[in-house]
């Protein structure tokens, strides 16, 4: 239990139920324990203690339900942990070879900008664009780190530490009307 996750997903999940309940109905319950497993397996690293508290409540949002709006600022949805690891496999094929080297290693740190994609980072949440905020699970001082991926454009900083600061920040976003916009009856964007 992650008692900082665990109240940051209960403010967010009781903003959304009052104000986008479309938003909050398309979230999935938690995530099988046996599905974390074999998704954190598949991916080959320890993932975070707060990533996994998150997954403890939530399963994400089905890729059915894409427009059931964006919990997570500015176009985001959680991916459900088997399309983690879903789609963490297909992206793997494709990862840079300036970084990625045999046995795991890695020539570039966590927060380090790249262009291509680094199989030391997992995708979490996906926007309809095809951006990921990825988990940075390179070695360095933002390991566990949150980037924003792109296939194009590749990392860029989400001044995120972490899930456990992800969600305190959309907490407080939630909390500033300027911030979000309720459409079609109850799907939450953000402005």
């Amino acid at each position: 239990m992650n008692m900082r996750v665990d109240e940051s997903w209960r403010r967010i999940t009781t903003w959304l139920a009052q104000h986008a309940p479309v938003t909050a109905a398309a979230i999935r319950p938690p995530a099988a324990a046996a599905e974390v497993r074999r998704t954190e397996e598949a991916v080959g690293h320890a993932l975070p203690e707060e990533l996994l508290a998150w997954w403890g409540l939530m399963d994400g949002i089905a890729d059915a339900d894409y427009r059931a709006g964006f919990p997570i600022p500015t176009v985001f949805m959680p991916l459900p942990v088997v399309d983690v690891r879903e789609r963490f496999a297909e992206l793997s094929r494709y990862s840079d070879q300036d970084c990625c080297g045999p046995g795991g290693t890695h020539a570039t740190v966590a927060g380090q900008r790249l262009r291509g994609l680094c199989t030391a980072t997992v995708p979490i949440c996906w926007s309809l664009g095809g951006d990921m905020l990825m988990v940075d699970l390179r070695d360095g001082p933002h390991h566990g780190g949150i980037t924003d991926w792109g296939a194009v454009e590749g990392y860029f900083e989400t001044g995120w530490a972490g899930t456990a600061a992800m969600l305190d920040d959309v907490a407080d976003q939630l909390d500033d009307p300027s911030r979000t916009e309720i459409v079609e009856d109850g799907r939450l964007q953000w402005t």
